[in-house]
């Protein structure tokens, strides 16, 4: 393994990119009803009931696109940096992780860190659905973890550390 490819970028998968095609269609068939519909109000001051329906079609393939789009699990030198819709990022330090685990079934399975303070952190993206290989790519994480949080980490007392934001 390469010095690079050993930090890896977790985005949407096959079956939520397949999904954009669609969200694209509907945003824009929904959007230009939603125009239409402003355009009446406005020029004839006629609203519909429709309107409010257009409205939240709109917004939901708004927030979706953009949900998939920023959400997202980064491995770094220094920390895993976990994205969230909206701007929101947190990142640990390798240090401040006291386990890499996995909870779920085989088909549904998810990665969660679990840091210094016990918190369960679930990573996007690092799940089997939208990881072909995943018992090899939860391997090679915590082989990274292991080599990454010092050679001198111990495993501290739950609730002692302090976890970086």
């Amino acid at each position: 393994m390469t010095n690079e490819s050993q930090f890896r970028t977790y985005r949407a998968g096959p079956t939520v990119r397949r999904m954009y095609p669609v969200w694209l269609f509907f945003g824009l068939i929904f959007g230009m009803g939603l125009l239409a519909q402003l355009f009446l109000l406005v020029a004839h001051g006629d609203g519909s009931p429709l309107m409010v329906i257009n409205l939240a079609v709109v917004a939901l393939v708004v927030f979706s696109y953009t949900s998939a789009k920023r959400s997202g699990t980064i491995t770094t030198p220094d920390h895993i940096e976990i994205r969230s819709p909206f701007g929101g990022t947190r990142q640990i330090a390798w240090a401040d992780i006291e386990r890499i685990g996995t909870n779920g079934y085989a088909k549904t399975a998810q990665v969660a860190v679990i840091d210094v303070k016990g918190q369960r952190i679930s990573l996007p993206y690092v799940n089997s659905q939208d990881i072909a290989s995943f018992s090899e790519e939860v391997r090679l994480l915590r082989e990274l973890w292991e080599r990454r949080r010092g050679p001198d980490w111990t495993p501290r007392p739950r609730g002692e550390g302090t976890s970086t934001h």
